[in-house]
């Protein structure tokens, strides 16, 4: 059996199925029940293995010198007291602008990307409103 050489899309993928058993854990830690002590901790250290066996990849992965992003990393993986690093900027405060909106209650300033489609609920509300107005 052939082993496949790994990229950084298979560490995405390796990051994420860490992140899911972190959850996974938490949960059975925190949420599931079991009949008795033993049957809980059976299930966490099979779990664990599984999660072990996954880091052991990733991080053989990333020695190889494997592209990652420290955002993608799961919190389980970033060192203390780190924040993860993020590519967008921070959001800018919103300006508060004075706008003037016409008499109907649907009009919107801006478009929908749905207009003219079976998604657009603005037509859909209008025709309704028109509707009951008539009855």
């Amino acid at each position: 059996m052939a082993i496949a050489a790994g990229d950084k899309y298979q560490l995405r993928s390796l990051h994420e199925e860490i992140a899911l058993f972190d959850r996974k854990l938490a949960h059975l830690a925190n949420h599931e029940k079991f009949a008795s002590d033993e049957e809980r901790d059976a299930a966490a250290r099979k779990m664990t293995t599984k999660r072990n066996t996954l880091v052991a990849t990733a991080r053989r992965l990333v020695s190889e010198g494997v592209e990652f992003n420290a955002s993608e990393l799961p919190k389980s993986l970033r060192p203390e007291g780190s924040e993860p690093a993020t590519s967008e900027p921070a959001p800018e405060a919103p300006v508060a602008q004075k706008s003037v909106r016409a008499a109907g209650p649907l009009q919107t300033e801006a478009s929908s990307p749905y207009a003219g489609t079976a998604l657009d609920w603005q037509a859909s509300m209008q025709r309704y409103l028109a509707k009951k107005k008539r009855a």
